[in-house]
């Protein structure tokens, strides 16, 4: 018997299975380099399962880590303490992939029946379920996402669950929605809120001034932006609505949360208006007048007129103006969305554009579905909505293959 059999003998005496190697009998360093090969949420599902997985990989070393080995620039764009790293690691690079392979990940189609004019408004909810439109020829429209089949075109007449034309009688501009209530703003001057739960029967109607060019919903209020250069404060437990002079020239756009209201002007300047203290706080002036704002992580993305975004530094209420950046648009950004994936604006120039979440964005994906003006998106639970000139909706949702374990 050779001494290397001996050996083999005495490692494994007669009658004891064999030792199979697993990934728990590698070194650290190696479990590390495998799974830089393998996407964040499958890594996610590993800590699941073992306790060592789990202690090697949680925390937020590894993970940013692996964020700045793909992405160098600077992420978030404005740093966030606390910052749950391992979830946005897996948004990130599942957001990089979808919209790096669209024709892969993505199932994209357009909706135009009973539409006559161009649509204004987008606004995605449950879940990226339902989606409400607001079109020109003074439609308001209800569309059930779950219902179309690509595989099926006939059944893209099945979406439509409401659709109406005498909610405004002016062009509907802003849609948004909070649980069951849906609120729409148009340049009839009148803001109403529909029950979703009830046909979209009418729960109350407002009077602004002016036309409503934007609007925010919370549990007790509307906030709207008016043409007039006014803010309107509704209070619908009372049925009033009250106004205050912030700007100089219409507002054309908002981003409100329990502390501020932020508000964007023709006059050039956003506004930031402290709910607690009563008073305008600061005033940021820009070289191109805003068009659409999105706050989220400490960060105040503005899109403008002459097609740039800037960058508002919102830590304790500074919002201080960090840069503008050149991503590409050839026309005015009339709509932006930021998520910790990726950033979603869509513009004048007909395209719509996701960019990495960082200082100063590389483009993923320009989408050039539309043959005229977007005017608006929204984005929801993974779902992407356009609004276009060209007389119909652009969506893009996962294909059902594409499912993401968080």
């Amino acid at each position: 018997m050779s001494d290397h059999s001996l050996e083999a003998d005495m490692d494994n005496p007669e009658g004891s299975p064999p030792h199979l190697l697993t990934l728990e009998d590698l070194p650290d360093i190696i479990i590390l380099s495998i799974c830089n090969f393998l996407d964040a949420h499958v890594i996610n599902m590993l800590m699941q399962m073992s306790m060592r997985f789990n202690h090697l990989l949680s925390g937020d070393h590894y993970w940013r880590m692996r964020i700045g080995h793909r992405w160098p620039k600077l992420y978030p764009a404005i740093p966030v303490d606390p910052f749950d790293w391992q979830q946005a690691c897996v948004e990130r690079e599942h957001a990089h992939k979808v919209w790096t392979n669209v024709d892969d990940c993505l199932e994209h189609f357009t909706y135009n029946a009973g539409l006559f004019a161009s649509v204004d408004a987008v606004h995605l909810m449950q879940d990226g379920q339902l989606l409400a439109t607001g079109s020109r020829d003074r439609y308001l429209s209800l569309l059930n996402l779950q219902k179309y089949d690509v595989n099926k075109p006939t059944s893209k007449g099945d979406m439509k669950i409401y659709s109406n034309c005498k909610i405004h009688k002016g062009w509907i501009w802003s849609i948004k929605s909070l649980d069951n209530v849906l609120a729409t703003a148009s340049w009839d001057t009148y803001i109403r809120r529909l029950d979703l739960n009830a046909d979209l029967t009418m729960i109350d109607n407002f009077k602004c001034k002016s036309a409503v060019l934007d609007i925010h919903i919370e549990p007790n209020g509307i906030i709207a932006a008016g043409y007039d250069s006014r803010l309107y404060l509704v209070d619908p437990r009372e049925g009033a609505v009250t106004s205050m002079k912030i700007h100089k020239r219409p507002v054309l756009c908002l981003s409100v949360d329990d502390h501020f209201i932020v508000s964007g002007s023709e006059d050039k300047t956003i506004s930031v208006f402290d709910r607690t203290a009563g008073k305008v706080m600061k005033t940021v002036e820009l070289e191109s007048f805003p068009m659409c704002l999105h706050c989220m992580d400490n960060q105040l993305w503005i899109g403008d007129k002459g097609g740039k975004l800037n960058l508002c530094d919102t830590t304790g209420g500074v919002f201080h103006l960090v840069d503008t950046y050149e991503v590409g648009h050839l026309g005015k950004v009339t709509g932006i969305v930021s998520t910790r994936g990726a950033l979603y604006t869509c513009s004048t120039d007909r395209t719509v554009k996701i960019l990495e979440p960082t200082r100063n964005p590389d483009t993923i994906n320009t989408l050039t579905s539309h043959t005229g003006d977007v005017a608006g998106i929204s984005y929801q639970n993974r779902v992407l909505a356009s609004a276009g000139s060209d007389v119909c909706v652009g969506i893009w949702r996962p294909k059902p293959t594409d499912v993401l374990t968080l």
